[in-house]
């Protein structure tokens, strides 16, 4: 079963004012809340009809009868509202922070709601500031967003799509819609920050102190492994690349001499388009790409096939703006053969040996043949990793592993892979002999938050802010 981002979508119901007069009706308090939310979407509704009845009938049975009200306005910060809705949501999300629920009740409400009246003040400043964001951009993310759910959980789109409808009760195009009002306003609070804070980094001296002064409050590692890998990709020999390539000329001659670009892109392409829904940001594509895109005139295709990583690519121009195009392709993949995936399995054994006899170390060997751009420079090493944070079929892996060992090579997503256990902790605490770039990381958002919160405190003092609670 898919599991979905229910904060989009999904109805949130609150506790009805008034309702401590009627204790039996309460229809969501922060204890029952989580346990509410896991019902069917249809039992949810079904419930709430059912106590919203039954108020109705007690409240007409009394000698005065009181309004009840489902959603009401908690707060407005330079003209835009905060519904209960709003804060009840977010109250849910805080239940998992460590200490939350030992607060009284009203100090969890107010200590969110601040949080919301904060976010606020923040986009108070986009207008101040012309801040804005592009419509492609934000297309973009929302797409990426929905293709990483799906792969991420082994689904296609279209099971996505299925899924978000029995679920959350909406089409894909409305939760596309939610999506980017979420992302939109994640993007703007960004650029403010990215505006009035910009980036911090400390120095050497500033991480120091930083340590030195909240190590204990830094959080501990859990159950973490140190691994190590080398990765090396499977390349198709030029034999191959050329003959795809020349069915590719072959394509381009058929588009010159009248043939439709529609028949050919339906013949041939391994990525059928023939149109896009937007514009692509220039800059955010291969730059062999874009550069072959741009020469172009609309309605035009390249006279020779461009290559990229994903292969030969036959170009064609549908639209140009001066920060973004619009193209369809006819992409012919390089597939490599069986004789290329055998030498690259030779290679990485060869190269395992040559580790396991003393004649190269490991580390030396990922900074010279290792294709994995994370690890590569840092000599094949992931750094450490609690277990749950491991990717399932790494962990399958170096988990079989004993320290030093390294494993047989492996096939991942046409590359060969081996990896090695370097160490493991049942728990541990962040240093800053191994862990320098976690902690300079955390010292940086430390500062930068501090400098903010600065700036919020300022802005508050700048717009109309009414608590309504």
């Amino acid at each position: 079963m898919l599991v979905l981002d229910v904060s989009v979508g999904a109805s949130v119901f609150t506790t009805v004012p008034g309702a401590s007069f009627f204790p039996e009706y309460r229809v969501c308090t922060l204890k029952s809340f989580k346990v509410f939310s896991t019902l069917p979407l249809m039992f949810r509704a079904l419930f709430i009809l059912l106590a919203c009845a039954s108020m109705l009938f007690a409240a007409g049975s009394s000698i005065k009868s009181e309004p009840v009200l489902l959603e009401s306005i908690v707060a407005v910060v330079d003209g835009k509202v905060i519904l209960r809705s709003d804060l009840m949501t977010l109250l849910y999300q805080y239940q998992t922070t460590p200490g939350f629920l030992q607060l009284p009740e009203h100090e969890q409400t107010a200590r969110v709601l601040d949080k919301i009246i904060e976010e606020k003040v923040l986009l108070s400043r986009v207008s101040r500031d012309s801040i804005t964001v592009d419509d492609i951009e934000l297309s973009q993310r929302v797409d990426a967003h929905v293709k990483g759910l799906a792969a991420r959980q082994g689904a296609s789109v279209a099971a996505l799509e299925k899924a978000i409808k029995e679920q959350l009760g909406i089409s894909m195009a409305q939760y596309r819609e939610r999506l980017m009002e979420r992302f939109k306003d994640e993007m703007l609070l960004s650029r403010i920050r990215q505006k009035h804070v910009g980036v911090i980094n400390p120095t050497r001296k500033e991480v120091e102190e930083f340590y030195s002064v909240y190590k204990d409050s830094i959080p501990r590692q859990y159950d973490c492994l140190l691994f190590s890998t080398i990765s090396i990709t499977i390349e198709p020999g030029k034999q191959i690349s050329d003959s795809v390539k020349n069915i590719a000329v072959a394509i381009i001659d058929s588009l010159d001499r009248g043939v439709h670009w529609a028949v050919l892109a339906k013949n041939n392409s391994q990525d059928f388009s023939i149109d896009t829904s937007a514009y692509s940001r220039r800059g955010s594509g291969e730059p062999d790409y874009e550069r072959a895109a741009m020469r172009l005139s609309i309605g035009e295709w390249t006279d020779q096939p461009v290559l990229t990583k994903e292969g030969w690519n036959i170009i064609r121009l549908l639209g140009k703006k001066e920060d973004g195009i619009k193209t369809s392709r006819i992409l012919l993949r390089i597939n490599p053969s069986q004789s290329d995936s055998l030498n690259t399995l030779r290679k990485l054994d060869s190269l395992k040996s040559e580790i396991e006899k003393g004649k190269i170390s490991f580390s030396k060997a990922a900074e010279a043949f290792s294709k994995d751009r994370e690890t590569s420079y840092k000599g094949g090493s992931f750094g450490w990793q609690e277990r749950k944070f491991i990717e399932p079929v790494y962990d399958r892996i170096v988990s079989s592993l004993n320290i030093g060992e390294i494993s047989k090579p492996e096939i991942f997503d046409g590359s060969y892979k081996i990896f090695r256990l370097d160490s493991e902790a049942q728990v541990r605490e962040y240093n800053l002999e191994e862990d320098y770039h976690i902690i300079e990381n955390i010292a940086a958002s430390y500062m930068s938050n501090k400098k903010l919160q600065s700036l919020i405190d300022q802005w508050r003092n700048e717009v109309y802010i009414d608590i309504r609670l």
